[in-house]
């Protein structure tokens, strides 16, 4: 939920920028991160509902539904449906394969009159009253109706089915202009040309905001031209940027400026010559939307969404509400058994103290120590999706997945913090028998990016933080 605020303020940032018409569109997987959610009031459905708002708010032009849209109950579809929210979807049915949502919407740019339809991918299991109907049978109905109104239309398909579905459809369809995919396996793919059709995609839950400018021309055939050069070159600035950004942060933690002088230097020279390179092709391109392109063209470019970002005040509001929101579920609804289980072979940091007083002194001034206060301090220590990077876990497990199990709000005081099990593993059994029953010494680079991820933490140097959180030796 973190990235919301930062995409809330690129959108409209942009718009602010820009002056152009604009399109908002989210080919879906928004709502939810699981395929099901429990029924009745709970973390998910909250969340689910800011989302909404916040995306309504936004003024969002179309929005498909994905399977994990539907893994809550689909009246908070259907509800904000009826409020004005932008849901569609060309296969999603009722058992009679009468339409649930709307089929496609459309919008005009100038001249060009386009179409924008949504196919959703199955869910997992079966859902009372839902079918997904076969692409067959719906997508050359639509692409009919398209062309009987407009003879030269530009149609946008939102997706959420793979991505070698989506590869199939282009070769089907050679009417659809666009393809914005869902699949949740997959990053960010830059604009890729197959047959008529252009396919992109943006890496899952908010991570980064893709911003793909079109050029209509008076056909609907994609150019290759210098639109397509001056996308290449602006996220190669991005990525060289970041390089650049992280071996500055990087010299001046190390204190060895000299060491990176030249590289950084290097950069410095290769990021002015690309700008040079880039402001003369957008000049080209500049001229030639002037003067009317023949062929549809396009520049893009993927934001990534850092924590150093600015945030749209607005919609962090909206977030503050959510959390009391969770809050008040939480606290009200505390008591379970599920600890337990999570805790299971656990012993808890004060155990640990007494055969390892040096290493738990250092512990205990370390951030570790101190992560589940940082949760009291923002009022989210009842927070589901927070808690289980911030209480003591086994993380060191392979099998182990950061879970939104209501277990974690009953946790005991011992294990409120990311303890020495953590990154040692469980040492209930160690504590009885440590001649015996050996521990991890050191937690490895899965262990630390369970809850490192780049979405919470996007400066991440495992060789870097492995040895400032070094225990002294025993």
């Amino acid at each position: 939920m973190g990235g919301l605020s930062k995409k809330a303020y690129q959108i409209l940032n942009l718009e602010r920028e820009e002056n152009q018409q604009r399109l908002l569109l989210d080919a879906g997987n928004l709502l939810f991160k699981r395929p099901k959610v429990q029924e009745g009031p709970s973390q998910e459905s909250l969340a689910a509902e800011t989302i909404i708002d916040i995306y309504k708010e936004l003024g969002y032009d179309a929005v498909g539904i994905g399977p994990l849209d539907l893994a809550g109950p689909i009246d908070l579809l259907k509800n904000s449906r009826d409020a004005g929210f932008p849901w569609i979807s060309a296969n999603l049915a009722d058992e009679q394969g009468k339409p649930l949502f709307k089929q496609w919407v459309n919008r005009k740019a100038g001249e060009t009159e386009i179409y924008i339809t949504a196919l959703t991918a199955p869910p997992g299991k079966k859902l009372p009253g839902i079918k997904i109907l076969e692409t067959e049978a719906v997508i050359p109905k639509l692409l009919k109706k398209f062309k009987n109104v407009n003879q030269n239309p530009f149609i946008i398909l939102l997706s959420t089915l793979s991505n070698a579905e989506n590869r199939k459809i282009t070769e089907q369809y050679p009417d659809i202009n666009l393809i914005i995919g869902a699949d949740r396996s997959s990053v960010n793919i830059s604009p890729k040309h197959i047959n008529n059709s252009l396919f992109t995609q943006t890496e899952k839950q908010g991570k980064y905001q893709g911003l793909l400018q079109i050029i209509f021309g008076t056909t609907r055939q994609w150019g290759q031209d210098s639109s397509k050069q001056l996308a290449d070159l602006q996220n190669k600035l991005g990525s060289l940027n970041w390089q650049l950004r992280r071996l500055e942060k990087k010299a001046k933690l190390a204190g060895q400026n000299e060491k990176f002088k030249a590289t950084i230097s290097r950069l410095i020279n290769e990021k002015g010559a690309m700008n040079t390179k880039i402001d003369s092709l957008k000049a080209i391109v500049q001229q030639k939307k002037k003067s009317g392109a023949v062929n549809d063209q396009f520049i893009y470019r993927f934001i990534k969404l850092k924590k150093n970002m600015p945030n749209d005040m607005s919609t962090v509001e909206k977030l503050h509400i959510l959390n009391s929101k969770i809050r008040k579920l939480h606290k009200n609804n505390k008591k379970t058994k599920q600890a337990s289980k999570l805790i299971k072979g656990m012993a808890g940091y004060a155990v640990c103290e007494t055969c390892h007083e040096a290493q738990f002194k250092f512990w205990e001034n370390s951030m570790h120590a101190s992560a589940f206060m940082t949760l009291v301090d923002k009022n989210k220590q009842y927070n589901l999706d927070c808690l289980p990077c911030h209480l003591t876990v086994d993380a060191s497990n392979v099998a182990f997945k950061i879970v939104t199990s209501r277990g974690y709000l009953s946790y005991p005081a011992k294990m409120q913090s990311v303890g020495c099990e953590s990154c040692h593993g469980p040492g209930k059994s160690h504590s009885l028998d440590p001649d015996t029953v050996a521990m991890l010494r050191l937690p490895d680079k899965q262990t630390c990016l369970t809850c490192h991820t780049s979405e919470h933490d996007d400066n991440f140097d495992y060789d870097v933080k492995i040895q400032n959180i070094s225990c002294p030796a025993s």
